[in-house]
């Protein structure tokens, strides 16, 4: 019996040593864009508090009402008890003479918690702080989006729909994460598009895919990137009434922005839609993303519809975060 205990014990205590590190962590605490900022009072009040809370806060782009990038909660060092260090994204402000170096410290692979998006922020003085904030903003703000945006990938990629991504890959060829709760839409054409959402009685999460020829820089314009945009979603993407289709809303703003999604070059389009013959509209994000093997752009197109829901920032980031699972076969 003793030789089976101990037999029992070590197989056990191997199989505790495979598992890949952080696995036995616990679960990370809080929702979708909620960041917990610990710092002292003096901090908080000082100018580089203030700055620090307004960065987090400013308003996001692309949404019909104004809403904050992320939601906030501030708490002194004091209250920083061992659950809420399970925080999901957590800023830990020191400020001291003891400290040997100004830095900002982002933590993810040693963190409290599964996914945790873990940041100490440490200065000499409340003068080095602001200054630190400033130089470092848009680097704090992508590592806390990032690590949203690989949340939601993870969740999707361990419940997609296979037969829409394979439909994906052998019809559009590339890959793309598409989500289990996703489902097919017969567009108008049948041509070079697809159309995938997720459909609930208080909103619609939506997906579409569509190439067209690269020819020469002018191919990601903003202006080409809207009409190409308009002429595939007047053909597809019909409304309720007869003769209504979905559009771009041109009387607002619409962002431009170029990045590199997996190593190939891209164009972020962000705005809102609307129901041209109909009262539907509400915010997208497209990816113009350059095959420049092929010679053709593959565009993907995130949209939200949530007229019963004020803030919709958290289904946008849904849709945004497929986006960017786009590889083609040699990335």
């Amino acid at each position: 019996m003793k030789k089976t205990h101990y037999l029992t014990l070590f197989t056990a205590l191997l199989l505790i040593s495979c598992q890949e590190p952080g696995s036995l962590k616990s679960n990370i605490t809080g929702s979708l864009g909620e960041v917990m900022i610990v710092m002292g009072d003096n901090t908080k009040t000082s100018p580089g508090g203030k700055y620090l809370c307004e960065m987090f806060t400013q308003e996001m782009t692309g949404l019909p009402q104004i809403e904050s990038l992320f939601n906030i909660s501030v708490i002194p060092p004091n209250a920083l008890s061992d659950p809420m260090k399970l925080f999901r994204n957590l800023v830990i402000v020191t400020i001291s003479p003891d400290i040997e170096q100004d830095e900002v410290k982002y933590i993810t692979q040693n963190a409290w918690a599964r996914d945790q998006a873990l940041m100490f922020i440490e200065a000499k003085n409340l003068e080095n702080f602001r200054e630190m904030i400033e130089q470092n903003e848009t680097r704090i703000l992508s590592f806390f989006i990032s690590a949203e945006r690989k949340r939601i990938l993870n969740f999707h990629t361990k419940n997609s729909n296979s037969e829409l991504m394979q439909l994906v890959h052998t019809n559009m060829g590339f890959n793309m994460v598409v989500p289990g709760s996703f489902r097919a839409n017969k567009p108008q054409s049948g041509v070079n598009f697809k159309w995938y959402s997720n459909e609930t009685p208080t909103f619609s999460e939506g997906l579409l895919i569509y190439t067209f020829d690269y020819n020469d820089e002018n191919c990601l314009s903003k202006d080409n990137l809207i009409f190409k945009r308009d002429s595939a979603l007047k053909v597809n993407i019909p409304g309720s009434f007869d003769g209504s289709y979905m559009a771009t809303e041109t009387d607002i703003p619409i962002s431009y922005k170029t990045l590199t999604v997996h190593g190939h070059e891209t164009v972020e389009l962000r705005g809102l839609w609307k129901t041209v013959g109909d009262f539907m509209g509400g915010p997208f994000v497209q990816f113009a993303h350059l095959d420049r093997k092929n010679n053709r752009v593959i565009v993907t197109d995130g949209y939200v519809y949530a007229p019963q829901k004020q803030n919709k920032r958290n289904h946008v980031w849904q849709v945004e975060a497929l986006l960017y699972s786009v590889r083609f076969d040699t990335e």
